[in-house]
């Protein structure tokens, strides 16, 4: 009679899904709110790196997965902290108090972890604006080549909820490509 109880109660394992959906939630939500409170500290340009440095040495995964989620968190931080030309000026940030409420405001209208905000904080034709000649200094974008820039887009966008996929599964498909 036990065993039927449990195969009988169908919602356990749904409801069990809710609440770390819940906690992940929350947890999404602490990490912005602390970034906002870390960004209060980051007055240079050389602390916004060391910062990102700092997060992407914690992390686990490939080196591409960690330097995507260094780059979302580097483009929050570049609008609350004010240290970005062409974000601050996409966004009308003129301080970082101005940044900081920017990125709240983003938070405040549902972009709750560090993915989806970085997203609502990029300036959306970014990538067009690489292509029209334009080049920065490695030190500002973070990358050697375009080829960089596109292969960490790639990881986003694998990663991403759409199709998310595993570094190693896209990996294996591109060995496939490769192959033939």
């Amino acid at each position: 009679m036990k065993a039927e109880n449990i195969q009988s109660n169908t919602s356990a394992p749904f409801l069990a899904g809710r609440a770390f959906g819940t906690f992940h939630t929350e947890q999404d939500a602490a990490i912005v709110t602390r970034l906002v409170k870390d960004a209060k500290a980051i007055h240079c340009a050389q602390d916004l790196k060391d910062y990102c440095n700092g997060y992407k040495e914690t992390l686990t995964g490939s080196d591409g997965s960690k330097d995507t989620r260094a780059s979302m968190v580097r483009t929050v931080l570049k609008v609350a902290t004010g240290l970005d030309k062409k974000l601050c000026e996409y966004h009308k940030v003129k301080t970082p108090a101005a940044g900081q409420k920017v990125v709240q405001k983003h938070i405040d209208k549902g972009a709750k972890g560090i993915d989806s905000l970085s997203k609502a904080l990029r300036i959306p034709s970014a990538g067009k604006a690489d292509s029209a000649g334009e080049s920065e200094p490695e030190a500002e974008t973070g990358y050697v080549t375009k080829a960089d820039a596109w292969w960490d887009a790639c990881i986003k966008l694998g990663h991403s909820d759409k199709y998310g996929l595993t570094t190693d599964e896209m990996m294996a498909r591109i060995a496939e490509i490769v192959a033939k």
